[in-house]
């Protein structure tokens, strides 16, 4: 029989970590599950571990990818191989909470027009030890405005989305290594609605093997394609790369100096959209809201850098936002 939930798992190279991803797939309280794991040509011990998982349920299945490719094409390897109509992804680090599966089976089963939902999350150590929550639970609308800067959605581990929805996109991009999510994210706005629930979905570990480190010299670029796409339609006009630059020092911390007019001039420009569009006054200060939250994080960054100069214009951005 066809499972409800394809539990979409790459993994390369993580005898460390994956054993225990799989124990807490496999411990979730919603059992009408495949576990589809992918491995992106591993050459440590990983494929034995995967290996006697199969031997142990037959819930797991695992496709061997002949030599590395990179998570983006083992992601759409897996989403071909999939039977479900409903992935949920999961990092081979990362630890899924037992009530996560129900949770957001239920949204996409009683809501049709969401297209991906999301849910909270903790982030941990090497070795499990509590290091912080993110959540991002702003209605759809304001998730639409924010992905335009910033994957608002956070990452890629914690989401279950329609599988039809995210083919009919093409995939994953393979022209965004590490961040193949904030891509997508965008693209599946043309689709449905994003709705992130406000459980704890995932316990993501950090890591200087994670291949957010591991790309960290190609996430700038990453950022500055995704979101010159993203704002290019949005706002109707071509976006400069001075202004990205600028966005992505105040949305990214990236420390450099004198780009707070430049930012804040673009997204003056996308709020001026934004009301257009939602006359709704709650999400009108909801986005202020999130916009001057921004400004306040830079500010205390560069205080805490001994830029003070720098961070009161940003707390002044903030005052005004």
């Amino acid at each position: 029989m066809t499972p409800r939930v394809t539990v979409l798992l790459p993994v390369f190279n993580r005898e460390r970590f994956v054993d225990e991803a799989i124990e807490s797939v496999i411990n979730q309280d919603f059992a009408d599950f495949e576990l589809l794991i992918v491995d992106d040509g591993s050459t440590d011990r990983t494929p034995q571990i995967l290996h006697e998982w199969t031997q142990r349920d037959p819930r797991i299945v695992v496709v061997t990818l002949p030599h590395n490719q990179g998570i983006p094409s083992a992601l759409n390897a897996g989403l071909h191989h999939a039977r479900s109509e409903y992935i949920a992804r999961l990092d081979s680090d990362d630890i899924i909470m037992p009530v996560r599966l129900a949770a957001q089976t239920a949204v996409l089963d009683s809501e049709p027009g969401v297209v991906l939902v999301s849910s909270a999350y903790e982030t941990m150590d090497s070795d499990g030890n509590y290091l912080g929550t993110w959540r991002g639970d702003e209605p759809h609308e304001i998730v639409t405005f924010l992905l335009n800067f910033y994957n608002i959605v956070g990452g890629g581990g914690q989401v279950m989305f329609r599988r039809s929805e995210v083919l009919a996109e093409g995939g994953y991009n393979c022209d965004y290594p590490s961040s193949e999510d904030y891509d997508l994210w965008v693209r599946l706005l043309r689709r449905g609605r994003i709705l992130t629930l406000p459980l704890i979905g995932m316990k993501q570990r950090q890591h200087s093997a994670q291949s957010i480190v591991q790309y960290a010299s190609v996430k700038r670029a990453n950022w500055t394609g995704i979101m010159r796409a993203s704002l290019t339609r949005y706002l109707g006009r071509a976006i400069s790369d001075e202004e990205i630059n600028a966005l992505i020092t105040v949305w990214r911390h990236d420390g450099a100096k004198g780009m707070a007019p430049i930012a804040n001039r673009i997204m003056r420009e996308a709020f001026a959209r934004f009301c257009c569009e939602h006359s709704d006054q709650t999400l009108r200060t909801c986005a202020r809201k999130r916009i001057a939250r921004q400004w306040l994080e830079g500010s205390r960054i560069l205080a805490k850098a001994g830029h003070r100069w720098e961070a009161m214009r940003y707390a002044v951005r903030a005052v005004f936002w």
